[in-house]
Protein backbone atom coordinates (compact mmCIF):
# COMPACT_ATOMS: atom_id res chain seq x y z
CA UNK A 1 0.00 0.00 0.00
CA UNK A 2 1.23 3.50 -0.48
CA UNK A 3 2.27 5.84 2.15
CA UNK A 4 -0.32 8.50 1.65
CA UNK A 5 1.31 10.86 3.47
CA UNK A 6 2.97 13.26 0.87
CA UNK A 7 -0.25 12.25 -1.77
CA UNK A 8 -1.11 16.41 -1.60
CA UNK A 9 2.51 17.66 -1.60
CA UNK A 10 2.91 14.96 -4.87
CA UNK A 11 -0.51 16.12 -6.71
CA UNK A 12 0.51 19.76 -6.29
CA UNK A 13 4.17 19.07 -7.81
CA UNK A 14 2.57 17.04 -10.57
CA UNK A 15 0.52 20.02 -11.59
CA UNK A 16 2.44 22.36 -11.30
CA UNK A 17 5.29 20.13 -13.73
CA UNK A 18 2.37 19.43 -15.94
CA UNK A 19 2.23 23.35 -16.39
CA UNK A 20 5.66 24.06 -16.58
CA UNK A 21 5.66 21.43 -19.54
CA UNK A 22 2.60 22.96 -21.61
CA UNK A 23 4.30 26.59 -20.37
CA UNK A 24 7.18 25.78 -22.68
CA UNK A 25 9.37 25.89 -20.11
CA UNK A 26 13.37 25.06 -20.71
CA UNK A 27 14.06 21.48 -19.13
CA UNK A 28 16.84 22.34 -17.39
CA UNK A 29 14.54 24.90 -15.29
CA UNK A 30 12.13 22.76 -14.44
CA UNK A 31 15.13 20.53 -13.17
CA UNK A 32 15.91 23.35 -10.71
CA UNK A 33 12.04 24.29 -10.16
CA UNK A 34 11.37 20.07 -9.33
CA UNK A 35 14.74 20.00 -6.98
CA UNK A 36 13.63 23.35 -5.15
CA UNK A 37 10.12 21.89 -4.70
CA UNK A 38 11.92 18.71 -3.47
CA UNK A 39 14.42 20.27 -0.83
CA UNK A 40 11.43 22.17 0.65
CA UNK A 41 9.53 19.11 0.71
CA UNK A 42 12.04 17.11 2.46
CA UNK A 43 13.19 20.60 4.79
CA UNK A 44 16.66 20.35 2.68
CA UNK A 45 17.18 23.87 1.30
CA UNK A 46 20.93 23.05 0.48
CA UNK A 47 19.23 20.75 -2.12
CA UNK A 48 18.33 23.05 -4.77
CA UNK A 49 21.49 24.92 -4.56
CA UNK A 50 23.23 21.53 -4.59
CA UNK A 51 21.21 20.33 -7.45
CA UNK A 52 22.23 23.96 -9.33
CA UNK A 53 26.05 24.02 -8.43
CA UNK A 54 25.77 20.64 -10.52
CA UNK A 55 23.77 21.33 -13.51
CA UNK A 56 26.58 24.33 -13.74
CA UNK A 57 29.36 22.49 -13.46
CA UNK A 58 28.26 19.93 -15.71
CA UNK A 59 26.28 21.67 -18.47
CA UNK A 60 27.66 25.36 -18.27
CA UNK A 61 31.00 24.79 -17.64
CA UNK A 62 31.39 21.86 -19.28
CA UNK A 63 28.72 21.49 -22.23
CA UNK A 64 28.26 25.13 -22.65
CA UNK A 65 24.74 25.56 -22.17
CA UNK A 66 23.60 29.38 -22.01
CA UNK A 67 21.10 28.64 -20.28
CA UNK A 68 22.51 27.98 -17.08
CA UNK A 69 25.39 30.47 -17.55
CA UNK A 70 22.97 33.15 -18.71
CA UNK A 71 21.21 32.39 -14.79
CA UNK A 72 24.59 32.33 -13.05
CA UNK A 73 25.60 35.75 -15.13
CA UNK A 74 22.23 37.66 -13.63
CA UNK A 75 23.48 36.26 -10.15
CA UNK A 76 26.90 37.99 -10.44
CA UNK A 77 25.60 41.45 -12.05
CA UNK A 78 22.88 41.14 -9.08
CA UNK A 79 25.52 40.72 -6.51
CA UNK A 80 28.36 42.94 -8.60
CA UNK A 81 25.03 45.59 -7.89
CA UNK A 82 24.98 45.37 -4.60
CA UNK A 83 28.76 45.59 -4.34
CA UNK A 84 29.04 48.75 -6.23
CA UNK A 85 26.13 50.44 -4.04
CA UNK A 86 28.05 49.85 -0.76
CA UNK A 87 31.48 50.64 -2.35
CA UNK A 88 29.85 54.09 -2.60
CA UNK A 89 28.45 54.20 0.55
CA UNK A 90 30.57 56.56 2.61
CA UNK A 91 29.60 54.81 6.39
CA UNK A 92 32.78 51.75 5.02
CA UNK A 93 36.66 53.19 5.78
CA UNK A 94 38.94 53.25 3.53
CA UNK A 95 40.37 49.54 4.40
CA UNK A 96 36.92 48.04 4.31
CA UNK A 97 36.32 50.40 0.83
CA UNK A 98 39.68 48.48 -0.54
CA UNK A 99 38.35 45.16 0.42
CA UNK A 100 34.87 45.90 -1.56
CA UNK A 101 36.59 47.22 -4.46
CA UNK A 102 38.64 43.96 -4.30
CA UNK A 103 35.12 41.71 -4.66
CA UNK A 104 34.01 44.57 -7.49
CA UNK A 105 36.89 43.58 -9.37
CA UNK A 106 36.57 39.94 -8.86
CA UNK A 107 32.88 40.17 -9.83
CA UNK A 108 33.72 42.02 -13.24
CA UNK A 109 36.48 38.96 -13.78
CA UNK A 110 33.72 36.37 -13.46
CA UNK A 111 31.23 38.23 -15.60
CA UNK A 112 33.94 38.26 -18.15
CA UNK A 113 34.52 34.30 -17.50
CA UNK A 114 31.40 33.72 -17.83
CA UNK A 115 30.50 35.36 -21.14
CA UNK A 116 33.75 33.87 -23.08
CA UNK A 117 32.56 30.54 -21.77
CA UNK A 118 29.19 31.43 -23.24
CA UNK A 119 30.93 32.51 -26.64
CA UNK A 120 33.29 29.53 -26.43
Amino acid sequence: MTDKKFFGAAQELRAKLTEWINGGKNPMEIVLNIAKEVGELSGEDSYYEMTRDQILSVYGFALRENFILDDEIAEVRARLEKISAAYEDPKFNEEEHIRIGYALENHKKEIERLESLKRG
